[in-house]
């Protein structure tokens, strides 16, 4: 990477800080709307929670998992959803400002364009992680975790490629709409995408083609299963590997693919 290159993210990260200091004063001015907004995510996640006992009050594993597995995984994948709504826009905002005509003003900022199109921040989904955390650290001690340096540091770090595969994934659906503008149910499905996350790869065993997918075409394993598996003692060095060979893939192809998106896009100055 070229030192200007390195300078222009530098530069769009200071101004995206700036960007973050004037949203978090502006919802400050509306507490009850983040309180009601913070209410809302208690009761989607204690919701599946219930779900998830109701079940293991009549069985003891599900597709080898405990209740108190299922619990790390679950706490991980909390506090990986809510910080990835917190600061990514994704695709799914992206495809509105091509559509829109929005991505005009977005390309004429100064920075990286992609990385404006594709951020966000939202205070309340930080509840998410805070509340991910908790069940998190809960979990540890209900499935009697080993504590283990090595292990958590790996699986921190695996969390961190979680993050840049997720944002991959998603502004690939987003940059899309280059192609097919009224794509808005397409990139709707990355939140079904993002709901499977949540379940282990077992779940899928059954099902030949739909477990290979999980692991490639839409390699929603690697968000938290992986993690959670080093975390449990589960690790399989094979899926450790893959989970950042596949993200240095879709890394690849999506700088390629918004390449040759921006070549075709005309927007509404055209």
């Amino acid at each position: 990477m070229k030192r200007w290159e390195i300078e222009d993210w530098f530069h769009s990260f200071r101004v995206y800080l700036a960007w973050v200091k004037m949203v978090w004063l502006r919802h400050l001015q509306y507490r009850f709307n983040a309180f009601a907004s913070s209410l809302g995510t208690l009761f989607w996640i204690f919701g599946t929670l219930i779900t998830y006992r109701l079940i293991f009050n009549r069985v003891n594993t599900l597709a080898g998992w405990s209740w108190q597995q299922m619990l790390v995984l679950y706490g991980i994948y909390n506090l990986w959803w809510g910080l990835m709504n917190t600061f990514f826009n994704g695709g799914l905002k992206l495809a509105d400002y091509v559509r829109q005509g929005g991505l005009d003003s977005v390309l004429l900022w100064p920075g990286k364009a992609l990385f404006y199109a594709s951020m966000k921040f939202e205070p309340v989904s930080v509840v998410h992680s805070l509340v991910g955390v908790i069940i998190f650290l809960f979990s540890l001690k209900t499935a009697a975790v080993e504590f283990r340096p090595g292990n958590f540091f790996l699986a921190a770090v695996l969390l961190l490629n979680s993050f840049l595969l997720a944002y991959f994934v998603s502004i690939l659906f987003g940059v899309s709409s280059f192609w097919w503008v009224e794509n808005r149910n397409f990139t709707e499905f990355f939140w079904l995408w993002e709901t499977l996350a949540k379940y282990p790869s077992e779940f899928f065993a059954d099902h030949k083609l739909l477990y290979w997918a999980v692991y490639s075409i839409l390699p929603v394993v690697f968000i938290a299963v992986v993690p959670a598996e080093v975390i449990l003692g589960k690790t399989r060095p094979m899926a450790i590997l893959g989970a950042f060979l596949v993200t240095i893939f879709f890394g690849f192809l999506t700088q390629k693919v918004w390449s040759l998106g921006l070549k075709r896009y005309t927007g509404v100055s055209r």
